[in-house]
């Protein structure tokens, strides 16, 4: 098929993306929640002009009372509410002894929200983890920064629990009734850490390494230890996380159970979740049995200049992660921040917001730590207006359906990063099912829904009502859940493979070679540097691809099958002819498997013709494509066809494999 240079077909489709923006419908079935800021305004050592060597506050408190009294209103009136350093019952962070907080009195917060509806959320950790270590807590990281203490302890820390419980029985009386609650929230980005070095040994490392090895059979990973690749690394890592994940969650119940014994009438965000570059592979269906909300912050600009093509797409994969797996009104943080070498302008603002929404989100928070309400006046604006936007708006229905998965396996991304170093061992990546995310959804405009392995098992009514499951990772999957997938596919299901290694081994080390065999039934070749696939036209069906598809790679690990096995037809092959991916009959089903990985974060910035592909995988497969969300922008945008970044292919440009 003849192609435009890629430059010249994101120029000539420019206009047509914004145009088609502009025309996306407005309305839908869902209303809009909430928007909120973290406050960095209403403190004066957020001023740029603060000293704290100073002998007084930079305003005199009269004056700025006033100030304050006329953010609160203009903040009301917008609808943009008070979240993070500035939630009730207090400044949570410590402020210096200057800090005129004399306006922070219950008769004025009352009277902004009777003026203007004003509400603010309520922060339940803040003072646990200080208090905790105050009262003997082990200082599990004693590396971490002395202020940072919910990284110097362990959130398994029996203490850490009995602090926590503490300060919910202190806080929530004191605000409950009052009219001005918006949220009960948690801690922000949590992680349970690992004791590290002499930490090891304290009372509470030795019982919590004795329950590790009693729960798992294995020894605790060390977050100090070199970095390896070796897969036993992973696997000890991804017992950590379900035990972590088990204990954390239940603490997170206990906790909920008691602000609502407290405030019967309460809403309850247990924690903004870290998804910045990547996130810690806990089972967030799980947040499903006890929160009300979901809540995480998958800001932009870091993961996109650490990884190209992750950050631009973050939004809504984040958004839609979190609302797929746990059905729950869902609120995103959006970065309105200078932060990895990357100032956001207004557009971004509407954006990402946009972005979050039409996936999932219902409800916005801004983290401007930049102060914009003294430092970028414009920015700040911004703000107002997206609140003034959201404020009352419904909402596309979200591009879900179950009958079409993309596969979280938490068994493969729950065995974090053992090859880095540092706190983001704990994390992962995230980059595949990312990808995947990014190109079924934001650019190849399909109607699909993020299911979690462990889901699938507890609720296997929902394995049995899907037609089509995606699998961007699996390469570790519990034995069960992989014979139920085996058998879910010799039923009629559609399985599409991209992971490579898909199907190696268990949680345990044992081999998944069996299931492998039946499923994909090729062996993989040596390595080759090919860069480039081709999808012959008819290769997946009649007249299906139409034309010649052309399919980059962008990974550092390429190959090809080794054979292709009776009963399968080659999809994709290098240019030499050698076998990139399979379509394989199975039982009554169908297996969609690829030698070498397209889910690459890089392959965005110019994805040839790998939409095409996927939207054509997605359609043979039975699922929709072009759902009306995925064009969804604000009313009022002032930019609709502004791209999530600079650099990104137009949706439509990415369609057409341009």
């Amino acid at each position: 098929m003849p192609r435009l240079p890629t430059t010249l077909a994101v120029a000539a489709l420019t206009l047509a993306a914004a145009g088609a923006a502009a025309a996306a419908p407005a309305t839908g079935d869902r209303p809009a929640g909430t928007v909120s800021t973290w406050g960095h305004e209403l403190n004066q050592n957020e001023l740029p002009g603060w000293n704290p060597d100073s002998r007084g506050p930079l305003i005199a408190p009269r004056t700025w009372y006033r100030t304050i009294d006329g953010i609160l209103d203009t903040s009301g009136r917008a609808g943009l509410w008070f979240s993070g350093p500035s939630a009730l019952p207090f400044p949570p962070l410590p402020l210096s002894p200057k800090e005129p907080v004399g306006w922070r009195t219950p008769a004025r917060l009352r009277a902004a929200n009777r003026a203007t509806g004003l509400r603010w959320d309520v922060a339940l950790e803040v003072w646990a983890a200080r208090r905790a270590l105050e009262r003997g807590a082990a200082v599990s990281d004693p590396t971490a920064a002395e202020t940072a203490y919910t990284r110097r302890l362990s959130l398994l820390d029996p203490r850490y629990r009995v602090e926590a419980l503490r300060e919910i029985r202190r806080i929530v009386p004191t605000v409950r009734n009052r009219g001005i609650v918006n949220l009960y929230t948690g801690s922000d980005e949590p992680v349970t850490i690992i004791p590290r070095g002499r930490a090891r040994t304290t009372p509470f490392g030795r019982r919590l390494a004795r329950d590790f090895r009693r729960a798992t059979g294995r020894t605790l990973p060390d977050p100090a230890a070199r970095p390896t690749t070796n897969p036993a690394a992973g696997l000890r890592w991804l017992a950590w996380t379900r035990f972590s994940g088990d204990r954390f969650f239940a603490m997170k119940a206990e906790q909920a159970r008691l602000v609502r014994r407290l405030d019967p009438t309460a809403t309850i965000s247990p924690n903004d979740y870290g998804f910045i570059d990547g996130f810690i592979p806990w089972d967030y269906s799980r947040l499903a049995g006890f929160a009300d909300v979901a809540e995480g912050d998958p800001y932009v600009s870091y993961p996109e200049r650490d990884r190209v093509g992750r950050g631009r797409y973050n939004p809504g994969f984040g958004a839609k992660l979190l609302a797929d797996l746990t059905g729950l009104r869902t609120r995103v943080v959006v970065q309105a921040f200078d932060y990895s070498r990357y100032q956001p302008v207004v557009g971004d603002l509407w954006t990402w917001s946009a972005q979050a929404l039409r996936a999932g989100a219902t409800d916005l928070s801004f983290f401007a730590s930049d102060n914009p309400r003294f430092t970028n006046r414009r920015l700040y604006d911004g703000m107002l207006d997206v609140a003034r936007a959201v404020r009352g708006a419904r909402l596309p229905a979200p591009p879900t359906d179950p009958e079409h998965l993309v596969l979280y396996a938490t068994a493969s991304e729950g065995q974090g990063q053992p090859a880095r170093t540092g706190g983001v061992r704990y994390r992962t990546s995230g980059d595949e099912i990312y990808t995947a995310y990014a190109l079924l959804g934001e650019l190849g405009a399909g109607a699909f829904s993020f299911d979690a392995d462990t889901r699938l098992v507890r609720e296997p009514a929902r394995l049995a009502a899907a037609r089509s499951i995606w699998m961007p990772r699996g390469e570790t999957l519990d034995a069960g859940f992989a014979t139920r997938l085996a058998a879910w596919v010799r039923a009629g299901g559609t399985l599409v493979v991209t992971d490579p290694d898909a199907f190696t081994r268990t949680p345990s080390g044992g081999s998944l070679a069996a299931v492998r065999a039946e499923l994909i039934g090729a062996a993989l070749g040596p390595r080759r540097t090919g860069s480039i696939l081709e999808v012959a036209p008819g290769a997946l069906a009649a007249g299906v691809p139409a034309d010649l598809l052309n399919v980059p790679l962008d990974t550092p690990v390429r190959r090809a099958f080794a054979g292709v096995p009776d009963g399968a037809r080659v999809l994709a092959r290098f240019i030499d002819g050698a076998p990139a991916a399979l379509v394989r009959s199975v039982g009554a089903g169908r297996v969609v498997a690829f030698a070498s990985d397209p889910m690459s974060p890089s392959a965005l910035d110019d994805p040839l013709d790998l939409v095409p592909l996927v939207r054509a995988l997605h359609a043979w497969s039975g699922g929709t494509l072009d759902h009306p969300a995925w064009a969804y922008r604000l009313p009022g945008d002032p930019d609709p066809g502004r791209l999530p970044w600079e650099g990104a292919v137009p949706p439509e440009a990415a369609r057409a494999g341009l």
